[in-house]
């Protein structure tokens, strides 16, 4: 049951959850509370697992990459007998995250289907001649990070309770620092992430013509600077005094905590490791601020 989880998404939907509840936390939205509200929650998990389940499966199955299937062979040998199931779950997943965001704002419903688009965008075929986003040094880790981080800080934005579209503008007019260093923070953490996950398929994207920072760097390389890069974020919460300071203390602890773990147990394979590692940081965080009772202290 574990690994048809991480098949199907659902431990990249939690780490997009974890995403969602970092930011909300470090920038104290909506109220400063421990979680969001839980539509918010479910709307961001939903949204994920679905756009993760797609992306792996392709809208049809001629478009599905040669390259997935030799680095992950035991998942695909998984998901393509059941390719035509999982785009209808992945259907199934993003219509119900459009409710649960239409139950707090009518604009949340419109990201999910952007977050669908922007997963078909990243890689709809396999490559050929042109590259893909997919295929670009970069461009990829950033598209990856800055699309999550778009996402969790619009939905938490839209969370809000009475969240009309002029109360949301004069809010991020007066609140753009608090809630660009989350978002500088967040993006980061999801750069650094990717990069690691590249490590697993480094020997086919070489073979294939995927530039990551693992082909031209090496797996070692990048398992340091990716685990200095979270060191960094952790130091810079420390300072970012506009932020909660509860929230961002605790949040700078989990970062360390979870890197510790990490470099601990050093998986073979590192992706599904790194997509459950966020999860237990947030609620880490959660359980922090549910305590202290002054998250924006």
């Amino acid at each position: 049951m574990v690994p048809v989880c991480g098949h199907l998404g659902v431990w990249a939907g939690l780490y997009t959850l974890a995403a969602f509840l970092c930011f909300s936390q470090l920038s104290g939205v909506p109220l400063g509370q421990p979680l969001p509200r839980w539509e918010a929650m479910l709307c961001v998990f939903l949204t994920a697992t679905g756009v993760y389940s797609l992306d792996r499966v392709k809208l049809v199955s001629r478009w599905l990459d040669p390259a997935d299937a030799l680095a992950q062979p035991e998942r695909y040998q998984f998901l393509i007998p059941r390719s035509v199931s999982i785009r209808l779950i992945a259907v199934i997943l993003l219509v119900a995250a459009a409710f649960a965001g239409h139950a707090f704002h009518p604009l949340a419903a419109a990201l999910v289907a952007l977050a669908a688009l922007g997963t078909v965008i990243y890689a709809p075929m396999p490559r050929r001649k042109t590259a893909r986003v997919k295929d670009r040094l970069w461009l990829k880790n950033l598209y990856v990070a800055l699309g999550m981080t778009l996402f969790c800080a619009l939905i938490a934005v839209l969370a809000q309770p009475q969240a009309t579209n002029r109360a949301l503008s004069e809010f991020v007019l007066a609140s753009w620092v608090v809630l660009a260093l989350p978002f500088a923070a967040v993006g980061s953490r999801i750069f650094f992430d990717a990069a690691l996950c590249d490590i697993d398929d480094e020997p086919t994207d070489r073979r294939f013509g995927t530039d990551t920072f693992a082909t031209r760097l090496g797996g070692k390389s990048v398992w340091n600077w990716a685990g200095y890069g979270r060191l960094a974020i952790a130091v810079g919460l420390l300072f970012a005094r506009p932020l909660p300071a509860t929230a961002r203390l605790g949040w700078a602890v989990a970062m360390v905590l979870g890197m510790i773990a990490l470099r601990w147990r050093h998986p073979v394979r590192i992706r599904d490791t790194v997509d459950l590692r966020f999860l237990p940081e947030a609620c880490f965080v959660a359980l922090i601020l549910w305590f202290n009772q002054s998250p924006m202290s």
